[in-house]
């Protein structure tokens, strides 16, 4: 939108980033790939340089109209798939244990595929619309053992909050004091332990420019703009046509901005420090490891729908 009050959405460093180790110096765009991604999928897709982005795998941001994701496997990773509260149907998620849960708009599933799953989406109404964002988790060589079990965080127990022309919503995991996590019944139950996996969801109601504080807390740090334009940490991203970037950020204080209808998704999780290897929805400590996965999968062994 272009007026006299409108925001720059140029940004620059507000201070400089808190020292972590491991983490980079500034601010930068992560290189990423989308092997045998379908056109429904316009997100940040397979990062290339996963010893970076660790514990994170992917990120699709998804639009689907009349289009289920039939029976695939799943094991060593969790797959976190979020509907955005614009979606116009809900959708069905099975898997070949017996999970079957039913996700309405502004809903989360987590699904911990452990040793191994075969898992399905479907629209409740295929004439309809369905928008989210689906987040592949590494587990391999962690909690790549035990049965796969998938919760259901309903949106009534994300907590939501304004700063300035921002709406916000800690969608699961830990921001600045707030807590939520797949299962809670209550936002305010805190999560114990190491810091938990945290997906925070940032809308623009309006154009706005302030500074966005990246805790310095273990975690790693990704930002992507799932629509409209926004910039951060001197960086420009927009989602104009799928093409998403995705930005890693280490702790520090960094200035961003948003033009009205802007949506930035922050996702942040502890590295496991470990090896993997991920190829067709398998997560594993090596190439060994990986086509044990696959020998399982082919045999039936991660069950069938």
């Amino acid at each position: 939108m272009a007026n006299s009050n409108a925001v720059s959405l140029r940004t620059r460093v507000t201070k400089r980033p808190a020292a972590h180790a491991g983490a980079t110096a500034n601010p930068r765009v992560l290189p990423v790939s989308r092997p045998g991604r379908c056109a429904a999928a316009a997100g940040a897709g397979v990062f290339d340089q996963v010893d970076e982005t660790d514990p994170f795998l992917s990120i699709d941001v998804f639009r689907r109209h009349g289009a289920s994701i039939p029976p695939h496997p799943h094991a060593g990773c969790a797959v976190v798939t979020y509907l955005f509260p614009e979606s116009t149907t809900s959708l069905r998620s099975r898997n070949a244990q017996g999970g079957d849960d039913t996700l309405d708009p502004g809903d989360l599933l987590w699904l911990e595929a452990n040793c191994g799953t075969v898992h399905d989406d479907v629209p409740s109404d295929l004439c309809k619309t369905v928008r989210g964002v689906r987040l592949v988790v590494n587990r391999a060589g962690r909690h790549a053992h035990g049965a796969p079990e998938q919760t259901v965080l309903r949106a009534a127990a994300m907590p939501h909050w304004q700063a300035g022309a921002l709406d916000l919503t800690l969608v699961c995991g830990e921001w600045d004091g707030r807590h939520v996590a797949p299962g809670d019944t209550a936002a305010s139950e805190c999560v114990p332990d190491e810091k938990p996996t945290t997906l925070l969801r940032l809308d623009w109601r309006a154009d706005d420019l302030r500074a966005l504080t990246i805790p310095c807390d273990g975690r790693r740090w990704v930002a992507l703009v799932a629509q409209g334009e926004a910039a951060l940490a001197d960086h420009a991203l927009r989602a104009d046509g799928g093409g998403v970037e995705a930005l890693l950020l280490p702790p520090g204080e960094w200035q961003m901005a948003g033009r009205e209808g802007a949506r930035l998704l922050l996702v942040g999780g502890v590295p496991l420090d470990e090896p993997v290897v991920f190829r067709g929805n398998f997560a594993a400590r090596d190439e060994g490891d990986l086509i044990n996965l696959m020998r399982r999968y082919q045999q039936g062994s991660m069950g069938t729908l």
